[in-house]
């Protein structure tokens, strides 16, 4: 909405502020309140004092929690009319309300024990349209976390990462930081740093508590990457994810080299091709590299396969970690995944790899090819 009221206009309250249509939607609001039996509301534009570094970092870090204490959460579609004739042109009409694209709106929906609905005026939506089912076909929110707000941590992460694949905020670093709570996480707000390095510290975040592999099944158009994705529209075509084979656990975590992780990996994988579903995850084409099977498998088709990802060795450098050489690679052909059936890799080696990411590859190049000159010129 246009002419949100801040905290400093709100504690002003002058006649000008009282004009604006912010401070009309906040008096609504707390009338509805209080008619509905509270004596007290809360809504993020004005009750954060934004001046305040340190208020906002706790506002954000403590905000899902907030709508999960909340006794109801009041959510106000101000593009939906009173009035649509039929049902489904009702349904279509809440559907396609900006309300759904709007990245902090997100955990309103999922940290809410009981949310109604407003229309344009200030009427409540009725209970002729199913709004559950209109939810889920806005969001891609699975209905289940909806009926049971504590199923949330039991959907993998690449599957949460998908339902903000869509969201826009107006501070880029909010696509990070608006997801926090979904993943029970906290870290400092960073207002600068761009969207591509909050999101990172994010990823890195969720690293620190959880063993769940599909935080690494994404795509996007990159030709070649590390392991971490750049944003969560990354995750916008994920297909339904699970964790394969749990009894065999190993940590991931990033180090100043890449991403330290175990998997089952194939330098080769043109001799084993066979292994794979003539059925791909989009287009895999050849290939001439290395295939490695995140420890997670996706439902395709109607039958479950493990899903893999191309790498291409890093050649030419040897990577140490805790005493033990590593071979390091890179993600490429970021586009595509391709399955497998579980038995077909019996006999794949396991090992230890770092995947390195963007910055830490430039930096190699750099120094080997800086390096390279340097001792080609004393040669000579």
């Amino acid at each position: 909405m246009k002419e949100e009221i801040s905290f400093v206009e709100m504690q002003n309250n002058n006649e000008v502020i009282r004009n604006k249509a912010g401070f009309k939607k906040i008096a609504r609001f707390c009338k509805l309140a209080k008619d509905r039996g509270f004596a007290y509301g809360w809504a993020d534009t004005c009750c954060i004092d934004k001046r305040s570094s340190a208020e906002l970092s706790e506002a954000i870090n403590s905000m899902y929690r907030y709508y999960y204490n909340a006794a109801e959460c009041v959510v106000y579609l101000e593009d939906v009319p009173a009035r649509v004739e039929g049902s489904l042109d009702r349904a279509r009409v809440i559907k396609s309300s900006l309300w759904f694209t709007r990245c902090w709106t997100l955990q309103e929906l999922l940290a809410s024990k009981a949310r109604y609905f407003f229309a344009g005026d200030w009427s409540l939506i009725e209970d002729s349209v199913d709004i559950n089912s209109v939810i889920v076909k806005a969001t891609g929110i699975d209905q289940q976390v909806l009926n049971d707000r504590d199923m949330l941590s039991t959907f993998p992460t690449a599957q949460r990462m998908s339902w903000a694949s869509n969201r826009h905020a107006t501070r880029q670093e909010d696509i990070a930081y608006s997801l926090m709570g979904l993943f029970d996480v906290q870290m400092p707000i960073l207002y600068g740093e761009g969207s591509k390095k909050a999101f990172r510290r994010l990823q890195t975040e969720i690293m620190r508590i959880s063993f769940d592999p599909t935080i690494f099944a994404w795509r996007s158009e990159s030709a070649s990457s590390g392991l971490l994705a750049n944003s969560p529209a990354d995750f916008h075509r994920t297909p339904q994810l699970a964790q394969w084979n749990p009894s065999d656990l190993a940590p991931f975590h990033m180090t100043n080299v890449g991403l330290s992780i175990r998997l089952a990996i194939l330098d080769d994988a043109v001799k084993h091709s066979s292994s794979f579903s003539d059925s791909e995850i989009g287009q895999a084409g050849k290939i001439p590299h290395a295939v490695a099977a995140l420890q997670c498998d996706c439902k395709h088709k109607g039958s479950w396969k493990v899903l893999l990802i191309h790498l291409k060795p890093i050649e030419g450098t040897n990577i140490f970690v805790n005493g033990e050489s590593c071979k390091g690679y890179r993600r490429i052909k970021c586009g595509t995944f391709l399955q497998a059936k579980g038995e077909a890799l019996t006999g794949w080696p396991t090992e230890n790899i770092i995947v390195l990411e963007d910055e830490q590859y430039q930096l190699l190049r750099r120094a080997r090819e800086e390096n390279q000159k340097r001792w080609t010129i004393r040669e000579s």
